[in-house]
């Protein structure tokens, strides 16, 4: 059965309006190509959020803003985000796990806790 009051799954970062953000926002939307992206411009603010999480990679980024770029400077335009959030040296993962949803399937249980996944380039190894 259905409901019309099934839990919001999207998950993304809260921008500060400017370049970096609008070069994220292409970055994310190259590193998420199956998730259709809501973008909400607030003028002074930008909410980005995908169902079921973003990524969001280092190299990708640097492509989108011309200039190498550490993970961790997402912070300095990140005013908050949606869901929960991983950061490493290579990427930044938004994801939201609904503790409510339990489908008896661990399996299913552990990749809905886990979110979207760096997905391995070629030549990459994991």
């Amino acid at each position: 059965m259905s409901t019309s009051l099934e839990p919001r799954r999207a998950a993304g970062p809260l921008l500060r309006s400017g370049d970096t953000a609008d070069a994220i926002i292409e970055a994310l939307q190259e590193d998420n190509p199956d998730v259709e992206l809501k973008v909400q411009d607030h003028s002074g603010y930008i909410r980005v959020e995908g169902v079921g999480g973003l990524i969001l990679r280092r190299e990708t980024a640097e492509r989108a803003l011309g200039h190498p770029f550490r993970m961790q400077e997402i912070e300095l335009i990140m005013a908050g985000y949606s869901g929960k959030i991983e950061l490493t040296e290579d990427h930044a993962r938004w994801y939201f796990k609904n503790p409510a949803r339990r489908s008896g399937n661990a399996a299913a249980d552990a990749e809905d806790a886990a979110g979207p996944q760096p997905a391995s380039r070629a030549g990459e190894s994991r």
